[in-house]
């Protein structure tokens, strides 16, 4: 599978700075999928299943930069969706795993994992593998914005939206079609931990969370946020 991987990036300028993005966020997934997938005490099968869902949710990122020349969805296309479309439409899965049966899992949980809501799915093994793509995903991108960086972003001046924030404090995610102002934008990544599925993720959401949020420096408004995210993780961790 890593062999796979290495030789399919290579046709990506690794020069690039959001192709290294992508291409280090996959094996970090891979990592943090595999990880929680052991604490939670999952057989040998399911975690080398997880671990491969983890390094293959992104692929479509790839060729959504190259095709696009942006990693923003609204600008281009659904990156899970396209994710979907290179490994199942055009065979590229069968380079990673030969186990057909798997196939259906792989599929669900990589279309799923960037999406508001999961799809209708009454299957218990496909539906553990999609959360946990979910959390492991949103563990990894509040990483790299508290530590990395990613997108240089801080706080402005903005007032945050009053509906938003009302949604915020039912412990909801906001809607991000709904944003008005940069800050609004913020508010949605701080929003994350609410669709944290499994609690075993929420030490290292936590940590992330706390550096995120020094970053971000955001004032009085976000102060009020992060009381509300800390208690949550609080409150499902006692």
């Amino acid at each position: 599978m890593i062999e796979a991987f290495e030789r399919y990036v290579s046709n990506y300028d690794m020069n690039d700075i959001n192709i290294k993005l992508k291409y280090d966020h996959s094996y970090r997934v891979m990592e943090l999928n595999k990880k929680y997938a052991t604490l939670l005490g999952w057989n040998k099968e399911d975690i080398e299943l997880a671990s491969i869902i983890g390094l293959l949710h992104d692929i479509g990122r790839f060729e959504q930069l190259k095709v696009y020349h942006t990693y923003d969805d609204f600008k281009s296309v659904d990156h899970a969706d396209y994710s979907v479309e290179q490994l199942f439409d055009k065979g590229l899965i069968k380079e990673f795993c030969n186990k057909e049966e798997w196939y259906p899992i792989i599929k669900f949980a990589i279309q799923n994992h960037n999406k508001f809501v999961i799809s209708q799915c009454d299957n218990e093994r496909i539906l553990k593998h999609t959360k946990l793509i979910k959390d492991s995903d949103k563990v990894d991108i509040i990483y790299l914005l508290g530590t990395l960086g990613e997108l240089n972003q801080c706080c402005t001046d903005d007032k945050l939206t009053p509906e938003l924030m009302e949604v915020f404090r039912k412990r909801q995610l906001v809607p991000r079609d709904k944003c008005i102002n940069k800050n609004d934008k913020i508010l949605v990544q701080y929003a994350f931990v609410f669709n944290v599925y499994n609690d075993i993720c929420l030490e290292d959401y936590k940590k992330y969370i706390t550096k995120f949020h020094k970053r971000m420096n955001g004032g009085e408004q976000f102060e009020e946020v992060m009381e509300i995210i800390l208690n949550y993780i609080d409150e499902r961790l006692c």
